[in-house]
C-alpha cells in the first residue's frame, strides 16, 4: 500500500453486491422501483449509523462539520478485464444550447436522455458532442438489470401473510459500485472497520433479506494528484488529476450538495453558466433509539451529483431531526472534480 505523506487523502473503494441492492427511486412510492446508484447523503447516513454502533462518539461528526470527511455517491464501474476498469461519472447537468453550433448540426436528444453515466475519460468527448452535434461517444451502460420479486410478510394484526413487490438491481459479474472518500490519513483503518461492518449490515431497503450487503474489491486506490506509475485505465488518471484541480472554469459534483448559507452559495448558484438539478429528501426514520414508532424527518431539497458550477462549493452538514430523540445527519459537503468541459 502506498504511503501517503499529507494530512488528508482521497481513496477509491470498489464494492460488489452479490444479492443486489434496493435504493428507492426519487419520486417513487413503496418498494416497486429501485435506482442503480446510491446518493452520497444516503450513503453517509448509513456510514454514520454504523459508526455510532461501533464507537458512539462525536469524532466523525466533528470531522464532517469541519470538512475533513467527505464522501461521493456510489457510482457504477465495469471491470471486464483484470487491468481494464471503467469508472463512470454522473452525466453533467449542462444545457445542450449552451454552445453555438452550425444550423445543420443537431443533437439527438433521445441519446442524451438515455445516457445517465459516462466513463471519466469520455466526459470531454460527450461535451464535444453537445457542442458540435456530431460523434456521439460509444458508451457501454450494461451494468446489470432490475428484477421484481414478490415477497411475503407477516401481518401486524395476525398470522396471515401479506404480499408485496420489491424491485432489486442485480449487477452483472463485471460490474459494481465505487465511491471516493476524503479523510485524514490516520483515520483510514477506522473507516475500513466501519466499512467492513456496514458490508454485513447492508445499504438500502430490505437489508434483512440480504439486499445491499457487499464485498470489498481489493485494497483501495489512493489518489494523490501526481501521475500514476501504473494505471488501471484512463479513468483513474482523469479522476486523480481532477480531484486536485482548483483553477478551473467548471467543477463537477460527485456528491449531494446543500449550499452553505455562510458563504452565500445560494446566490453564487444563480449565476449564469451553472447547471444543477434539485432532489427532494424526505421520508421516515426507522430507528428505535430515535422514536418508538417510525417518525417523519425534515423535508429538504438538495442539489444532486452531476451538477456543474463555476465556483468551488463548500456545502454544509444538515440535521433533519423533527420530533425524535437525536439528530439525523445528512452530508451536504460535496466531493468535486475540476474539469474542462469545453474546448477553449
Amino acid at each position: 500500500r502506498k504511503i501517503w505523506k499529507g494530512d488528508i487523502m482521497y481513496l477509491l473503494y470498489k464494492l460488489k453486491f452479490p444479492n443486489g441492492i434496493h435504493i428507492g427511486e426519487v419520486g417513487s412510492i413503496g418498494l416497486e422501483a429501485t435506482a442503480l446508484t446510491v446518493p452520497s447523503d444516503t450513503f453517509y447516513s448509513a456510514i454514520y449509523s454504523e459508526y455510532m454502533k461501533l464507537y458512539n462518539d462525536d469524532e466523525l461528526l466533528e470531522m464532517s462539520e469541519s470538512g475533513k470527511f467527505k464522501i461521493s455517491d456510489l457510482l457504477p464501474f465495469k471491470n471486464p478485464k483484470k487491468y481494464e476498469v471503467s469508472f463512470y461519472l454522473p452525466k453533467p447537468f449542462i444545457s445542450i444550447e449552451r454552445k453555438k453550433r452550425n444550423e445543420e448540426q443537431t443533437v439527438d436528444r433521445k441519446k442524451v436522455k438515455a445516457l445517465t453515466y459516462i466513463p471519466a475519460n469520455k466526459l470531454k468527448e460527450y461535451c464535444s458532442f453537445l457542442e458540435k452535434g456530431t460523434d456521439f461517444p460509444e458508451i457501454d451502460q450494461d451494468f446489470g438489470k432490475k428484477q421484481l420479486y414478490t415477497k411475503n410478510k407477516i401481518s401486524r394484526i395476525g398470522e396471515d401473510t401479506e404480499l408485496y413487490n420489491i424491485e432489486v438491481f442485480k449487477f452483472n459479474e463485471e460490474s459494481g459500485l465505487y465511491f471516493i472518500v476524503e479523510l485524514p490519513e490516520e483515520w483510514q483503518d477506522k473507516f475500513e472497520n466501519i466499512l467492513n461492518s456496514l458490508s454485513l449490515t447492508g445499504i438500502g431497503g430490505k437489508k434483512t433479506s440480504g439486499y445491499g450487503q457487499f464485498l470489498l474489491e481489493e485494497d483501495p486506490m489512493l489518489f494523490d494528484g501526481e501521475d500514476f506509475e501504473m494505471i488501471e485505465s484512463e479513468d483513474d488518471a482523469f479522476i486523480n488529476r481532477a480531484l486536485y484541480r482548483r483553477e478551473n472554469n467548471e467543477y463537477l459534483l460527485l456528491s449531494s450538495y446543500s449550499p452553505s448559507l455562510e458563504q452565500n452559495e445560494v446566490e453564487k448558484i444563480k449565476e449564469e453558466g451553472n447547471g444543477y438539478h434539485l432532489i427532494k429528501r424526505s421520508g421516515f426514520v426507522n430507528n428505535s433509539s430515535y422514536s418508538e414508532n417510525p417518525q417523519k424527518r425534515k423535508q429538504v431539497y438538495m442539489i444532486s451529483s452531476g451538477s456543474v458550477f463555476n465556483f468551488i462549493p463548500e456545502g454544509r452538514l444538515l440535521d433533519l431531526k423533527l420530533n425524535g430523540n437525536h439528530s439525523i445527519y445528512r452530508m451536504g459537503k460535496p466531493i468535486i472534480l475540476g474539469v474542462d468541459l469545453w474546448e477553449k
